[in-house]
């Protein structure tokens, strides 16, 4: 049996100073939309995670794109979950950030065939890939901030 190579990555700098506040030193989410767009592309199912008092962003989501996921709420958490249509890559890529200025979503995983490929979290600013190729690690140290630690396992 082959042991796959698993990558945890994340960023080290922020301008928040609370856990609530993450959001990178950079003072944007450019390299997130790049990752997302990788592995969107590389996805056909999603689940995206947020705190149950985060009731603007959940309005959001059902708001505009009704129908289109399940909907379950699990230790403090609403977890919007289903197959990945082209609406719901299209509003992820274009409606993630909030009137602060800050990643709307505390995790958004995207699978292909049930199987786990990436996973973005706290705000992201948190990441893993659990099967991670040669083409992906080049590609994610390319669109990475500057400050980002990596971590890779078998």
């Amino acid at each position: 049996m082959e042991l796959k190579t698993q990558l945890q990555f994340e960023l080290t700098e922020f301008l928040g100073e609370r856990e609530t506040d993450r959001m990178p030193a950079i003072g944007n989410y450019d390299y997130w939309l790049l990752l997302m767009e990788y592995f969107l592309a590389k996805s056909d199912l999603f689940e995206i995670h947020c705190f149950n008092e985060e009731t603007e962003t959940i309005e959001d989501l059902t708001s505009h794109l009704p129908g289109l996921f399940d909907t379950n709420e699990k230790q403090g958490m609403t977890i919007f979950s289903g197959l990945l249509t082209l609406d719901i890559a299209e509003f992820l890529m274009t409606q993630h950030v909030s009137r602060k200025k800050k990643l709307k979503w505390f995790s958004v995983f995207l699978s292909k065939e049930e199987q786990h490929i990436f996973s973005s979290e706290h705000w992201g600013t948190e990441f893993f890939v659990p099967d991670i190729t040669e083409e992906d690690l080049l590609f994610i140290k390319h669109v990475a901030p500057d400050d980002a630690r990596f971590n890779q396992y078998t």
